[in-house]
């Protein structure tokens, strides 16, 4: 059975993180898994918005205790840490809306792999920890820097040197949970979402995104809105939202 099960909802991809008896910690298999269903996801114009999620009682517990105990040579260490950070990179840096539907645990590389997504939706009795320090390891999958930009850097020294746990409602107080849902409405309400984002329009959404994850200064983000705005400006998606305004109705976005 493949460790990551994906699920096609109209114009909605559904990945699903799928080693429940092991809280879907992440194996060198899971990440080459979630990394090509993540590639597949971004060459299929089709797919408008992915939520990532996981089965059984977790999200993701993080990186595979008995796979790094069994290292002896840093090469081999690095490399596996390499290949989870892919997966990671993959959703970050990616056009789609991704939206992590976090569903209980949510610890190290796991909890990095939801701050990669776009939104977060998290169920009540969901868990965030980085939990890196509790083993003698630091926060990786780029940890370092997503949890530093959506908490701040004292926060963030805070939780990766501290075996703290946030609950989801914390979580949403820091800023980094974007709603808080009970356990049964996760999968409605995560589909609700993402069915919202992927009717936007889809070329619009992934400029912003690059903006909003690049994190530039000023003025070089005025002249990359300035670039892509122009572009934008004279696409058929730009002129059918322009057209539905004026025309008082719902706009069709084509990704054109």
């Amino acid at each position: 059975m493949s460790p990551v099960i994906t699920e096609r909802l109209g114009n909605v991809l559904r990945i699903a993180l799928a080693r429940p008896e092991n809280m879907n910690c992440m194996t060198a298999d899971l990440c080459q898994a979630l990394l090509a269903a993540v590639e597949s996801a971004e060459a299929d114009e089709t797919v408008r918005a992915v939520i990532l999620t996981g089965t059984g009682r977790a999200f993701c517990a993080g990186g595979d205790l008995r796979t790094i105990a069994a290292f002896d040579n840093s090469g081999d260490a690095a490399r596996y840490v390499h290949e989870a950070g892919l997966a990671g990179a993959a959703i970050f840096n990616g056009k789609k809306p991704y939206v992590a539907a976090v569903n209980g645990a949510a610890a190290g590389a796991g909890f990095n792999l939801a701050l990669a997504c776009d939104l977060i939706l998290a169920a009540e009795n969901a868990r965030f920890t980085q939990a890196f320090s509790s083993v003698g390891l630091i926060s990786d999958c780029g940890g370092n820097y997503l949890l530093t930009r959506a908490v701040g850097p004292q926060k963030a020294k805070e939780l990766t040197m501290l075996p703290v746990v946030l609950s989801a409602a914390e979580g949403a107080k820091l800023g980094f949970v974007n709603r808080v849902v009970p356990p049964e409405e996760l999968e409605g309400a995560a589909l609700d979402l993402a069915r919202q984002l992927a009717a936007r329009p889809p070329l619009a959404l992934a400029a912003g995104k690059k903006l909003i994850n690049l994190g530039a200064g000023f003025t070089e983000t005025c002249a990359l809105e300035e670039e892509l705005q122009g572009q934008l400006a004279v696409t058929r998606d730009a002129k059918e939202g322009v057209s539905a305004f004026f025309e008082k109705r719902e706009a069709c976005f084509t990704g054109h």
